[in-house]
């Protein structure tokens, strides 16, 4: 950088009139860092529902799902086929097979619908994070008719842990004289699940597999198999699926997570650009106070701007001059602003006063995350409207008669 545009810039920070602290500049400054803190704070809240949503999402369910192709349940021999195969797989962590069915949970007057799923507990490693999620009470079904209920679930039909409550199948119904008798049996509430999610938590009930086949009528019979991934193919499941079709000579319907959500995902990244390019105009409009406080700027040096460009100084220099003092005061800004925007994402999910409706969004809490490329992009876009709103008053500059000037001075 010229000498010059050094000279000026550190002459303009350290003066003792302290020219950054007049109002113009003051009020350029506040502008952007309450735009860009906006911006942060809107784009840490949607990162953070999407990592968390997809983070529970891969919890509570598997990574991969494999049924019978067509009509009817898996065999024993199907799910032996599928776990020996599966073995020999670099990518698989672990399998297991489970049996899923809707039914109707009672406890006395009340009643709500719930999916019910039987599954192999008792394995060391499930594809699902079923165990972490037992927050109270016990994971282990080893009790015949114990049973682990979503706490939103159980807070529904006034369940407290130890309490009997029955299930009820319509789909198992029994001919009787006195027409079709739905399929009841009672089970004890040993655990509360609670994963974060409220669909989950409102819906699920989970039994022991034996215990579940036995309620279902489904001796040797699976819903589906259920795959973990390792952590390096996760992204990659629907490709995998895909190739294990033909493996298996599409004896299975092979489906992936990214298969049942790929749609909520993609307008969860719509909208978080959509509202990025919103608010972008919040640091657009921030920016008019850039371009005021330059000309402002501008006018006010006339005179020294005429006695420099007497003295040889071209228009160049002296732009770069003022260029040089906007830019350093929007860095300092959009980085304050930056940094306010995160302090105020992490207020907002600690604090328990605002609280999102489950059945709407899916979660309750409000999550925050924080990327780099956020980050950069952020600082990238508002230090390119800011350069861009500072070029505007700078032609200002050349159409300063220099005779007109000294002659008044």
């Amino acid at each position: 950088m010229n000498k010059i545009v050094l000279f000026f810039l550190k002459k303009y920070f350290s003066s003792p009139k302290r020219e950054w602290l007049r109002f113009d500049s003051i009020f350029m400054v506040i502008g952007i860092i309450i735009s860009v803190a906006t911006l942060t704070v809107a784009l840490s809240i949607f990162e953070g529902y999407e990592t968390v949503l997809k983070n529970t999402i891969l919890g509570v369910n598997s990574h991969i799902y494999i049924f019978k192709s067509g009509e009817g349940n898996l065999t024993k021999q199907d799910v032996e086929q599928i776990e020996n195969e599966l073995q020999e797989h670099e990518d698989v962590e672990n399998t297991s097979a489970l049996i899923i069915t809707q039914a109707m949970a009672a406890n006395g007057n009340r009643i709500k619908g719930s999916i019910v799923r039987g599954i192999d507990w008792e394995k060391q490693e499930l594809p699902s994070k079923y165990k972490k999620y037992v927050l109270e009470g016990t994971w282990k079904l080893d009790a015949g008719n114990s049973a682990v209920v979503g706490y939103k679930l159980a807070k529904e039909l006034n369940l407290q842990i130890g309490d009997n409550f029955k299930l009820i199948s319509p789909m198992n119904s029994k001919i009787t004289p006195m027409g079709l008798k739905p399929k009841e049996e009672k089970f004890m509430l040993v655990g509360l699940y609670r994963s974060g999610m409220y669909e989950y938590d409102s819906k699920f009930i989970f039994i022991d597999r034996e215990k579940m086949a036995e309620f279902n009528s489904m001796e040797n019979e699976f819903t589906m198999v259920e795959v973990k991934l390792k952590p390096d193919w996760i992204e990659k499941a629907d490709y995998i699926a895909y190739t294990w079709e033909y493996e298996f000579d599409y004896q299975y319907q092979i489906s992936s997570w990214v298969d049942f959500n790929s749609n909520l995902f993609a307008l969860l990244k719509m909208e978080k650009w959509v509202i990025f390019i919103i608010l972008s105009f919040l640091i657009l409009i921030a920016s008019f106070n850039v371009v005021s406080s330059v000309s402002t700027s501008i006018m006010e040096k006339r005179t020294e701007l005429g006695i420099l460009k007497a003295f040889g100084a071209s228009d160049k220099i002296l732009q770069r001059v003022f260029i040089g003092k906007t830019l350093i005061l929007a860095l300092l800004s959009v980085s304050c602003g930056q940094i306010l925007g995160v302090l105020l994402a992490k207020f907002l999910s600690y604090q328990k006063f605002f609280i999102l409706k489950g059945e709407v969004y899916f979660l309750e809490k409000i999550n925050v995350q924080f990327s780099y490329l956020s980050w950069i992009l952020i600082l990238g876009v508002s230090m390119m409207i800011v350069f861009t709103a500072s070029l505007i008053p700078l032609k200002n500059i050349s159409k300063l008669n220099i005779a007109n000037i000294i002659r008044k001075t």
